[in-house]
C-alpha cells in the first residue's frame, strides 16, 4: 500500500450475543390434529397444524393421508398429523411450608 493513499479503515464485526442458556429444562409436546381441504394435500396438512392450536409449532409429523372421491376425482383432502412445540418445564422442587 501506498502511504499517500491516506488512512485505511478497518472493517469490524459486530459482536456476536452470547446465547442465553435457561435453567429449566425444555420439553417437546406433541398434539395430534386432523385437518381437510378441497384444495390439496399440503393444505389439508395446514388445516389440521391450524386446528392443533399450538402457539409456536416447530415441526409436524405426517402420520396419514386419505381422500374422499367424487367419481374418479379427489373431492376432499384429509390429513391426520401430530404437531410438536417446545414447552419449558416448571420447576419440580417444591417451596417447603
Amino acid at each position: 500500500m501506498d502511504p499517500r493513499d491516506g488512512p485505511t479503515l478497518a472493517v469490524r464485526m459486530p459482536a456476536r450475543r452470547p446465547k442465553v442458556v435457561s435453567t429449566k429444562p425444555i420439553v417437546v409436546r406433541l398434539v395430534e390434529a386432523t385437518g381437510n381441504s378441497t384444495k390439496s394435500w399440503d393444505a389439508a396438512v395446514l388445516a389440521a397444524v391450524k386446528a392443533a392450536k399450538v402457539k409456536a409449532p416447530v415441526g409436524v409429523e405426517v402420520g396419514r393421508l386419505w381422500a374422499e372421491l367424487d367419481g374418479a376425482r379427489l373431492s376432499r383432502y384429509h390429513a391426520s398429523v401430530k404437531v410438536a412445540y417446545r414447552e419449558v418445564q416448571r420447576s419440580s422442587v417444591r417451596a417447603s411450608r
